[in-house]
């Protein structure tokens, strides 16, 4: 029995004792850790397209530098593990076990890694290339289908930064205004260093060229508006061609939209873009043009979203040979803008006449017979143009709701669709391209969930479009290394254990 007056013995912890310890960088993280696989499908691509900036050689006097395989490899992890920051990376390489084992603990220092990331773009599309070559030979890529889709990733700039006309003009006659102020100082006053003297000049001529690039941005943005909209233009301040765009919740920010092009046999990106377009509609082509520079070839089908059908797409697409599964917006909702525009009413939209396809004349819902009188040519596209007889409007119940604010009898435009546009209507009301077209959500925005929802890239680590778009294939390298972990290498490890 323990005397009730004797103190508790505890275990003391001594932590100004030395200890050295031995340490095997191969038994910091497992087999399967995610790093290993960064490097085990780096090391075999020759990334000898870096080498164009070395200046220290075997056999000569110099420093020896970094190798593009372990930067690239640092960066890949970093997106992987969600830390997109250079700042950050190299804090973590202490503790970090997955960093630890790529660079043995040897210090690499955020400016290399800052510098490494934002590489000559020609160079990125090189490695991007030769990682989906790597992926192709393991089985991954086909290219029979691969889907098209965008997602908007905020800009660097915050929502503080959008300003109207009268707010940029007012800072930058405030800009000029201070450099003509630091000039004064600079012949009054000698206090200051020559150093801290140069670095305020440049950082005020920095801001001054944003402000007068802000400006000219705005005066293009007011020539392709009409002048009743152009007070309501806002741009930013510290990244001009980032417009604001509106996001899945609802949200307005200064954003970009990023395109990936994703082949549908295990969910690999074969594409990257980055742009400032709002809408999708422009993107199919440039699309076609990314994926045949990084594979060498045309995707047989491409299949997106409705925000990417249109004729112009069609026409291209089917000149590229080159299938396009898109839904076709119907002609009721296509209609539905411009019958409002011109006061019919809904029950008496195009839509709802009907196509005599033996007699080639359209019945209106009174049983009135529209017949053809002309051609001409709507949105650059040939059309037959129908109208009714001036009697059989005239004395109609529902002119006022048919025949609109004009009050003339009514017309309709039947477009003459070229052999193009026709297939490619046919081949959407096909029951197997419906069929087909369900796989496109799981495909096309697999990439976008893993990548904003696990990672948490949401916003650009970056400035700039140029820069913006590196940053991009980056993301998508570390994405497409994920697909290859998962399927082929993890796999072949636990058979090996």
């Amino acid at each position: 029995m323990s005397d009730p007056a004797a103190k508790p013995k505890y275990l003391l912890v001594d932590r100004s004792q030395t200890r050295l310890l031995p340490l095997d960088y191969d038994y910091l993280i497992p087999a399967d850790h995610p790093a290993r696989g960064i490097w085990k499908l780096l090391e075999g691509i020759d990334l000898t397209a870096f080498d164009c900036e070395v200046r220290s050689f075997q056999g000569q006097a110099g420093r020896p530098r970094l190798s593009p395989h372990l930067l690239a490899s640092l960066w890949i992890y970093g997106y992987r593990i969600g830390v997109p920051s250079a700042r950050a990376l190299e804090r973590m390489m202490s503790w970090e076990p997955g960093l630890r084992w790529l660079c043995a603990d040897q210090e690499v220092n955020h400016h290399t890694l800052s510098d490494f990331r934002i590489k000559d773009k020609s160079q990125l599309d090189t490695l991007l290339a030769k990682v989906l070559t790597a992926l192709r030979q393991a089985g991954l890529v086909d290219l029979k289908l691969v889907t098209q889709d965008g997602t908007k990733i905020r800009a660097r700039a915050g929502k503080q930064s959008m300003h109207r006309r009268g707010r940029i003009e007012r800072e930058l006659q405030a800009a000029r205004e201070y450099i003509d102020e630091m000039d004064r100082q600079a012949s009054e006053n000698e206090a200051l260093d020559e150093r801290h003297r140069a670095a305020q000049a440049r950082a005020a001529s920095e801001r001054l060229d944003r402000l007068e690039a802000c400006l000219k941005e705005l005066e293009a943005r007011e020539q392709r508006t009409p002048a009743k909209k152009r007070d309501r233009i806002r741009i930013s301040t510290s990244e001009t061609e980032a417009p604001k765009m509106k996001h899945a919740d609802g949200s307005y920010a200064p954003s970009r939209n990023v395109q990936f092009s994703t082949d549908a046999k295990a969910g690999v990106i074969v594409a990257v873009s980055v742009t400032t377009d709002a809408n999708d509609i422009q993107q199919a082509e440039p699309a076609i043009a990314e994926i045949e520079n990084n594979c060498g070839e045309k995707p047989k089908c491409l299949m997106a979203d409705n925000g990417y059908a249109s004729r112009a797409n069609v026409e291209a697409l089917t000149q590229s040979q080159v299938e396009f599964i898109a839904p076709w917006k119907d002609e009721q909702s296509r209609q539905a803008g411009a019958a409002a525009t011109n006061g019919v009413d809904s029950a008496f939209a195009a839509s709802v006449f009907v196509w005599d396809a033996e007699q080639k004349l359209f019945r209106c819902p009174a049983g009135k017979q529209l017949k053809q009188v002309g051609q001409g040519k709507h949105h650059g596209q040939s059309c037959e143009i129908y109208a009714a007889a001036a009697d059989d409007c005239g004395g109609c119940a529902h002119r006022s709701q048919c025949c609109g604010k004009t009050g003339r009898p009514r017309q309709l435009r039947r477009r003459v669709e070229s052999k193009a546009m026709q297939t490619y209507l046919e081949r959407m009301r096909d029951p197997k391209t419906q069929e087909l077209y369900k796989r496109r959500s799981q495909v096309a925005e697999t990439p976008h969930m893993r990548i904003k929802e696990n990672w948490k890239w949401r916003r650009f680590s970056v400035r700039g479009l140029a820069k913006s778009a590196k940053e991009a294939i980056w993301v998508a390298l570390a994405y497409n290394v994920q697909v290859w972990t998962r399927l082929c290498w993890t796999g072949k490890a636990a058979t090996a254990a």
